[in-house]
């Protein structure tokens, strides 16, 4: 027994050995277009169950684009059909913290629209390639306060197997609240 386990051993070691470095390297974003398969669940405007990724901070939920809703001031007018889906954010504050800036990373958008503002004015850090839009809001102690909500076009090509990674975090005053909520993923064809 004592061989077999030592031969097991050395085996293991000279196969190893024999490994190239890059044969263990990990990208996050390959795994997880890789593990999604299909794009991540979304939900029909209206009828529950609604699906919700859940941490004891953060929800996200991505739903069917509005048929048809009146944009805020600022924006473009509202067509649906340019836009791909709608994402929900919720966020639970532990703490009261006033003029918090919320920050939500988005990858590969071409464009979005706010939907329930609750009187947040909305910024995006480059306005020929939205990466990262952003708000700053007061949040209420100890509950989930209002949620954040945008629809969005996705970029489409910026995707791999037709599957693009459109969001990838939420931060609040540069601290990512995200946890273990995966990225969301678009099916483009």
């Amino acid at each position: 027994m004592k061989k077999i386990i030592y031969f097991s051993l050395v085996a293991f070691l000279i196969v190893m050995g024999c490994a190239k470095d890059d044969d263990f390297t990990v990208n996050p974003d390959e795994n997880q277009l890789k593990s999604a398969r299909t794009a991540t669940v979304i939900n029909a405007n209206g009828y529950p169950p609604y699906v919700w990724d859940n941490t004891s901070v953060l929800q996200t939920s991505l739903w069917k684009t509005l048929a048809s809703y009146t944009a805020p001031p600022g924006y473009p007018d509202y067509v649906a059909s340019n836009y791909d889906v709608m994402c929900h954010f919720q966020y639970y504050s532990k703490d009261a913290v006033r003029d918090a800036v919320v920050e939500f990373t988005f990858p590969h958008i071409i464009d979005f629209v706010p939907h329930m503002l609750y009187g947040r004015t909305y910024n995006v850090n480059n306005v020929d390639n939205v990466t990262v839009i952003s708000c700053i809001t007061d949040l209420k102690k100890e509950t989930w306060n209002d949620m954040f909500c945008f629809m969005v076009k996705v970029d489409c090509g910026k995707g791999n197997n037709g599957l693009t990674t459109f969001w990838t975090d939420m931060k609040i005053n540069g601290v990512s609240v995200k946890g273990t909520i995966k990225n969301k993923v678009f099916a483009c064809n």
